[in-house]
């Protein structure tokens, strides 16, 4: 909608201005189409409007978004020749795509231009560093970044708390991932509906399918409504750990409340099938054990295929 207004604004014979440019920028770096945002960026200059801060901040933004992190540290560094001074924004941007490319090295050099500007990390700063330890399985990096951010007198949002124990989980840390939770409720924040998919993610990864399933009821009782992401992390959570019982209970909740399956969700129980055929077929499995393994299979198979075309209900909790 932006380009056509845009194109619209020069066949009425309307000169677009430097904001005119940041905007249209700012829009297709959201878009993450950083040759659009080039263009403008060209563009504007054609037409003598220098860009300023706003406008490279934005600009930087589109091809961090885009994961080319080797442009946006161009477009830092032209930012600079044009005698423009960095801003707390530009570093983050700069940051965030460190992050996206997990490339902790660059994150660390950008860090520090950031202090030797003699500007102070925000909370943003810190909330992506935390995000760039965990995903890059550094946990301990991760809770030394909050430990820092506490100290500074910043708070850490939702989303900060979330993507540690998402970190806590991958790393099978299980120990470490529930003490955060109640840090993030003594602070007055309310767990959402990421808070809880990564608690139930963390809980399946190690095992714990039946206090992953009592989550989610805990979620429905706080009336927090658990979306597609969370019921199948929780639905192959059950299967990949033999819980056909707990597996049928979270799929009837997702029928009735309209969440389809996954692709993965059907994969992940064709595996557990095979698997599952493949061990009460040995000699010292109770005669008949195998039928009745792949009658409830395939049960489950014909639930999970009519729940991916069913209409909702009424949502009802796991177990009710």
């Amino acid at each position: 909608e932006a380009g056509e207004v845009f194109r619209a604004m020069l066949d009425a014979r309307l000169t677009p201005t430097q904001v005119t440019y940041g905007t249209l920028i700012a829009r297709a770096g959201t878009w993450r189409q950083p040759r659009l945002a080039t263009a403008y960026y060209k563009d504007m200059q054609r037409r003598g409007i220098e860009p300023d801060t706003l406008t490279h901040n934005s600009l930087i933004n589109a091809f961090a978004k885009a994961h080319d992190l080797e442009k946006a540290l161009a477009v830092a560094a032209a930012m600079r020749r044009r005698g423009l001074t960095p801003t707390t924004v530009t570093y983050n941007t700069l940051l965030d795509g460190c992050a996206r490319a997990r490339n902790l090295t660059l994150a660390a050099a950008t860090l520090a231009e950031l202090r030797a500007a003699g500007l102070a990390p925000s909370e943003r700063t810190y909330s992506i560093m935390i995000h760039l330890c965990a995903r890059t399985g550094r946990l301990d990096g991760a809770f030394g970044w909050l430990r820092r951010m506490e100290r500074s007198g910043l708070t850490p949002n939702a989303v900060t708390y979330s993507t540690l124990i998402h970190g806590c989980g991958r790393a099978a840390q299980l120990s470490r991932a529930f003490p955060l939770l109640e840090q993030m409720e003594a602070a007055g924040l309310p767990p959402n509906v990421v808070t809880y998919t990564s608690l139930i993610d963390a809980l399946c990864r190690g095992g714990e399918v039946a206090r992953a399933v009592a989550l989610l009821r805990t979620m429905l009782e706080r009336s927090i409504e658990p979306n597609a992401i969370t019921c199948n992390a929780l639905f192959n959570g059950c299967l990949q750990h033999g819980e056909v019982l707990l597996a049928r209970e979270v799929l009837s909740y997702m029928t009735s409340a309209g969440i389809a399956p996954s692709a993965h969700s059907f994969t992940t129980l064709l595996h557990a099938a095979a698997s599952r055929r493949r061990l009460t077929a040995t000699p010292h499995t109770e005669r008949g054990g195998a039928t009745k393994s792949g009658a409830a299979f395939a049960l489950l198979l014909r639930q999970l295929a009519a729940a991916a075309s069913r209409p909702p209900q009424a949502a009802a909790a796991p177990g009710e």
